[in-house]
């Protein structure tokens, strides 16, 4: 596994290096001490994972994971400060593992192998199928995805429903806990974030959300909707098609999300139900 660190203090990636030296699995590619040299590394040569510092001068490690996602949204961020008031706003931005400092071996050998653990997932062989018809599910490879957090589903059933409209966590809260005040809420949408982007991780699917200045979204083509396909239709006037009229009879049948009870898909689980109903009537 590719690795490299980025340390505005040269001592600590001397250190990083020494014990990262006694892993067999692996391949410290650069040790860095400015985000920008790690970019220019990243422009021509691939990696894993980077370890990064929070606390630096000009471009905080922060600010740089976002930088380093836009080039290649598959690389892992594990962030090493002696902050932890940054561990919230990590997570948002997608970290695998936050780490405090001094690090220790026994701490970077916890971070390795949960590296080593999503790396060695095999990726999706076809793009994920998501259902809304029905009940709310994610498949992979015909699989539906299991979870162990209901809302962190929920979660991602909503920012689905937004269709790619970024959403911040204000709205979101809103919908998946109504009925919390602002301070639970907030902390309920934090950790339910974190473990959706691990489990999207673990699946080989983190390319499909996406998280900008606190906003969410997901990214619509990196995978397959049966709502977002009878929306296309419709938009393309190809609802009497052989597969238009499966769909739309699927929906009468079976609702919009409707086994999964989400209260906030309701209004347009009946648009779409009147809407359906009137092309099955023609």
């Amino acid at each position: 596994m590719r690795i490299a660190a980025v340390d505005d203090e040269t001592h600590v990636l001397e250190r990083f290096a020494r014990m990262a030296a006694g892993v067999p699995e692996l391949s410290v590619c650069g040790l860095f001490e400015t985000g920008e040299q790690l970019l220019a590394y990243l422009r021509k040569n691939p990696l894993d994972a980077v370890f990064l510092d929070i606390e630096m001068p000009g471009v905080s490690g922060l600010e740089l994971s976002e930088q380093i996602q836009n080039l290649n949204e598959n690389i892992d961020i594990i962030f090493v400060t002696a902050f932890n008031q940054y561990a919230v706003e990590a997570f948002e931005l997608q970290a695998m593992d936050y780490i405090m400092k001094p690090m220790t071996e026994e701490r970077l050998g916890k971070t390795i192998k949960r590296l080593l653990k999503t790396k060695r997932r095999a990726r999706p062989q076809e793009k994920p199928f998501i259902q809304c018809l029905g009940g709310f599910d994610v498949f992979l490879n015909g699989k539906a995805l299991t979870w162990k957090s209901s809302k962190a589903k929920e979660v991602l059933a909503f920012l689905v429903y937004k269709k790619g409209v970024p959403v911040g966590w204000e709205k979101i809260t809103d919908a998946v806990w109504p009925d919390f005040n602002s301070e639970k809420a907030q902390a309920n949408f934090h950790a339910t974030n974190y473990l959706l982007r691990k489990r999207l991780a673990e699946a080989g699917l983190a390319q499909i959300l996406k998280s900008e200045r606190g906003n969410y979204r997901i990214v619509a083509d990196k995978f397959d909707c049966d709502v977002y396909r009878l929306e296309e239709m419709l938009k393309n006037s190809q609802l009497k098609s052989n597969a238009g009229l499966r769909l739309l009879e699927e929906l009468v049948l079976k609702g919009y999300m409707e086994a999964s009870g989400y209260g906030w898909a309701y209004p347009r689980a009946a648009e779409l139900d009147d809407l359906c109903r009137k092309v099955l009537a023609e």
